[in-house]
């Protein structure tokens, strides 16, 4: 497998794992936190794609990603603002700021404890 095909296959899978990974959190918070509230499943699948792919082009756009640091801080950050930003904009997405802050760390640690090989 040459140098550019494992790549993308790594980008593909990086992806997909953030994606599983927000998900999880997401469900997780719906489940402890009583306000943490999406209205459709289509809004918060729509809402963790986003997540997950503008992470995606913020790591490739950045040099942040060679790092896990950087790929938590960046994983923080836009979780963070989506989160944030859709709880203002979207009227079936109620997200506390409190149950943000917890959403958005989690999912930034996760990214840190990804093995470098998926990204």
């Amino acid at each position: 497998m040459s140098e550019k095909t494992e790549r993308k296959y790594a980008s593909w899978l990086g992806i997909i794992v953030r994606f599983v990974g927000a998900s999880f959190m997401m469900l997780l918070m719906q489940i402890i936190y009583p306000n943490f509230v999406f209205s459709n499943w289509m809004m918060g699948i729509a809402l963790i794609a986003a997540i997950s792919v503008i992470t995606y082009i913020i790591e490739r756009i950045t040099t942040l990603y060679r790092t896990p640091i950087g790929r938590g801080i960046i994983a923080f950050l836009v979780t963070f603002g989506a989160l944030y930003f859709a709880n203002m904009s979207v009227p079936g997405i109620k997200v506390p700021f409190v149950a943000n802050l917890i959403t958005s760390f989690v999912v930034g640690m996760f990214d840190i404890f990804l093995p470098d090989r998926v990204f």
